[in-house]
């Protein structure tokens, strides 16, 4: 068996990384995203601004067994590296998935970066026994964070949304105004935009590890929008704007990829700190949900992900009507 860095360039292979990451992802979860191949292709090759990344597969007699990625922010979290390690259901038990975490290892510890955070997947009654979180605690990894994967079947019934909406409405008041996006905020918001998301790193419920605000600027959100594009996603974007101000104090964002086009997920989702306890939280995420009911009614189902501890935004989607799936672990090894 063989690990090293892969061409990104080269379509036959990144085929077999694809096959080997939908394989991987079925086998572990209990409802894995779906990728057209040409999405995968592009997300393999896209990387983005403020960060670098490296890319390994285990391969034998040419073919691949297994696929690490390891992500290294630049601007913001320099002692963090994210890591993702997929391994063929049918080659797991013969050390791929271990010789992939050593090399990822290596990477972080090249790179200096004292702290490695790779997630794993778990149904809620098996998160103590696992076996996705045992194999990397095996490795010197230890639970950092739960955070909750719930779905939202679609449509929502008008009722609910217009009963939420409602009281939403009656807690916003006429200090803030909902706009609703497709692709992308006027380019007078973009900065304010990337202030109030760049928090979301900062404000949400991490656990044990402790993040800075992230560096977003309305060029590297303008490169986002363009690779998203590229793929064939749409992204759905409602912010709460105060008014007078033009300051953008709540967003959510969802996408809507071409390849699994009966799903939308949800990205992030923030209000302001010095903005909340008037329901922005509900109100951008109804209007958001309104129109991608209006504009894609194709769409079956909305995947979101909360830490347990967020009792505001998890109160947020239970009252929509998201049900717990699965949960996610975020797991940590100090190197």
């Amino acid at each position: 068996m063989d690990i090293s860095v892969i061409d990104r360039t080269d379509d036959a292979l990144v085929e077999q990384c694809w096959g080997v990451c939908q394989r991987s992802a079925a086998a572990s979860r209990v409802a894995p995203h779906r990728y057209a191949l040409e999405e995968f292709a592009k997300d393999l090759r896209f990387t983005f601004p403020g960060e670098h990344d490296l890319i390994a597969a285990a391969r034998e007699s040419g073919r691949v067994l297994g696929l690490a990625r390891v992500w290294f922010p630049e601007r913001d979290n320099t002692t963090l590296c994210w890591a993702e390690l997929q391994v063929d259901p049918v080659d797991r038990g013969r050390g791929v998935g271990s010789a992939l975490l050593g090399w990822l290892e290596e990477a972080a510890v090249a790179a200096g970066r004292p702290v490695l955070l790779l997630d794993a997947f778990a149904r809620p009654e098996e998160r103590a026994t696992d076996r996705d979180r045992r194999f990397v605690e095996s490795h010197g990894f230890t639970l950092a964070n739960v955070e909750v994967v719930r779905h939202l079947e679609l449509p929502v019934p008008p009722e609910r949304l217009e009963a939420l909406e409602d009281s939403a409405r009656s807690a916003v008041g006429g200090a803030y105004e909902v706009q609703v996006y497709l692709n992308g905020v006027p380019e007078e918001l973009r900065q304010s935009l990337c202030d109030c998301s760049n928090r979301l790193a900062l404000d949400a419920p991490t656990g044990e590890v402790d993040f800075e605000a992230e560096s977003m600027t309305p060029a590297d959100y303008a490169e986002l929008l363009e690779h998203e594009r590229g793929t064939g996603a749409n992204r759905l974007t409602t912010l709460a704007v105060e008014r007078g101000t033009g300051v953008v104090a709540a967003y959510t964002d969802l996408v809507l990829p071409a390849g699994d086009p009966e799903v939308a997920h949800q990205w992030g989702t923030l209000v302001l700190p010095e903005h909340r306890g008037h329901r922005l939280g509900m109100a951008v995420k109804v209007a958001n949900v309104r129109e991608l009911q209006r504009i894609d009614p194709q769409r079956k189902r909305i995947d979101t992900c909360n830490a347990e501890q967020n009792p505001w935004m998890v109160q947020i989607n239970v009252d929509l009507g998201f049900q717990i799936v699965e949960e996610l672990l975020n797991m940590k090894k100090d190197l």
